[in-house]
């Protein structure tokens, strides 16, 4: 020992610790100029990378592992109308119930029936829908001809006054339904009828008509000199 500190002298000493000291810079320096591509994975310590060491757009989505990012990771209410791709979603079951309802306002309607006309002046339509045709015919005697386009149609027709019903369960095109069964009787007569097709089309038809000279409509009118039918045609 005595002999270590003999040559222990203040510029043993100061040299040692200059020399210490650019050792441990050169390290340092070293150690703050990497090079390019030398730290990988394996040199990151875990979770050392955090939200404030990542600059700002610097993630883009082909750095995003497919499937990484699922509901659990994406902000309740973060994403609007806009980031969604409509088309990829289904239709859910109350939009169904108003898609339904929507198809039966645009199907469904009532036709006005009105007719008015001179006997001896032909016949004219009265009606033409879903391929039926009522064709009104103004001679001494008043009478209504259904044909259709629709080939094993049904038609039926019952009056209200004598209750006296027909009906053609085969209902085809180039065939003629007398759909007033020749008018009953009396001068006024009310009439209900019924058309459907094959693909579940369905007319209801309510109507009244008025013969040629066969009297007064009602008490105490004057007497009826031509054709009148009125009413209303339902379409479903």
């Amino acid at each position: 020992m005595k002999q270590v500190r003999k040559r222990l002298t203040y510029a043993n000493v100061m040299s040692s610790i200059a020399v210490f000291l650019v050792l441990g810079g050169a390290t340092a320096v070293a150690a703050g100029q990497l090079g390019k591509n030398s730290v990988g994975s394996k040199q990151i310590k875990k979770n050392a990378v955090t939200a404030a060491k990542i600059k700002k757009n610097a993630v883009s989505g082909a750095k995003i592992k497919n499937g990484a990012v699922n509901g659990a990771k994406v902000k309740d209410g973060s994403l609007t109308g806009s980031d969604i791709n409509l088309g990829t979603l289904g239709t859910v079951p109350s939009a169904n119930t108003a898609n339904t309802a929507n198809t039966a306002k645009k199907t469904d309607q009532v036709i006005n029936i009105f007719f008015r006309g001179n006997e001896g002046s032909g016949p004219q339509t009265i009606l033409n829908v879903a391929g039926l045709t009522l064709t009104e015919t103004c001679e001494s005697s008043n009478e209504i001809d259904a044909t259709t386009s629709v080939a094993h149609s049904v038609v039926d027709v019952v009056t209200a006054q004598d209750n006296d019903y027909d009906a053609d369960i085969d209902f085809n095109p180039g065939e003629t339904f007398d759909i007033d069964m020749g008018h009953g009787q009396g001068p006024t007569e009310m009439y209900t009828a019924q058309y459907t097709t094959p693909s579940g089309t369905n007319v209801v038809i309510i109507w009244h008509d008025v013969d040629a000279n066969e009297g007064p409509v009602f008490p105490g009118t004057p007497e009826q000199s031509d054709c009148l039918v009125s009413g209303l045609a339902y379409v479903s």
